[in-house]
Order: C-alpha cells, then sequence, then structure tokens
C-alpha cells in the first residue's frame, strides 16, 4: 500500500469515528445540568412548586434554565421511555417521577396529562407510583 493510500485510508476512518461520534452525541439529551443536585431540588418545596408550574404553563416564564431545557425533551423522554437520557437522567427520571406520584400525585397527574396523555412512562414502570 503506497503512503498517500495508506494516508487517505487513515483520514477516512477518521472521518467515519468522528461522524459516528457526532450520530452518537445526538442520541442522547445534553448532559450540562446532570450534576444538578436532584435530592436538594425534590426536598426545597418552593423549587418543585416553580418546576411543576414551569412544566404546566404554556409559556416558558415561570421557567429556569434547568426547567426549559427538561420541559423541551420532557414528552419525549417520557414517552419513549427516557431512550435519549444519560445515565444519570435514567436515574434521576424515576426518581423524579416516583417522588411526584407519591407526594404531589396531582401535579403528576397534570404533568402526564400534558407531556404523555397516554401514560407510556406509568404503564412501563408502576413500580413508581406505588
Amino acid at each position: 500500500m503506497s503512503r498517500s493510500t495508506a494516508a487517505a485510508a487513515v483520514a477516512a476512518a477518521l472521518l467515519v469515528a468522528v461522524a459516528a461520534r457526532a450520530a452518537l452525541a445526538q442520541d442522547t439529551y445534553s448532559s450540562r445540568f446532570d450534576d444538578t443536585d436532584l435530592d436538594a431540588i425534590l426536598a426545597d418545596e418552593g423549587r418543585v412548586d416553580q418546576y411543576v408550574r414551569c412544566f404546566l404553563a404554556e409559556k416558558d416564564d415561570d421557567c429556569d434554565e434547568v426547567g426549559r431545557r427538561v420541559k423541551a425533551v420532557l414528552a419525549e423522554a417520557l414517552t419513549t421511555d427516557c431512550a435519549k437520557c444519560t445515565e444519570r437522567q435514567k436515574v434521576g427520571l424515576p426518581k423524579t417521577v416516583r417522588f411526584l406520584a407519591r407526594e404531589r400525585p396531582d401535579a403528576w397527574e397534570q404533568i402526564q396529562g400534558k407531556f404523555d396523555p397516554k401514560r407510556r412512562y406509568a404503564a412501563a414502570h408502576p413500580e413508581l407510583s406505588q
């Protein structure tokens, strides 16, 4: 194999690797807020209220940046069983659902009605509301 052919093969392999990595990166939601202290949020009644208002509002006026980002993907995350979630998000979503189902059932019903009206996530995870 000539040097130019070998160089072309290496370049092609690198291009495929970069393209595959870019495709993989698009298959998950942003991990930007994965280090958010979910336990602290769930322990703070005011913050829980703020996020519930954010998720249920038609506009994003009641949302901070985290709320806007979650709201933007919440329907997809619930209806696809968190298919595009990062590993941290796959832990955080059921934790949040369990909390809402137990501590704020009315809010959870409203959120499901808006983002997952067929209740796919709840049907796939009945243990979360027990």
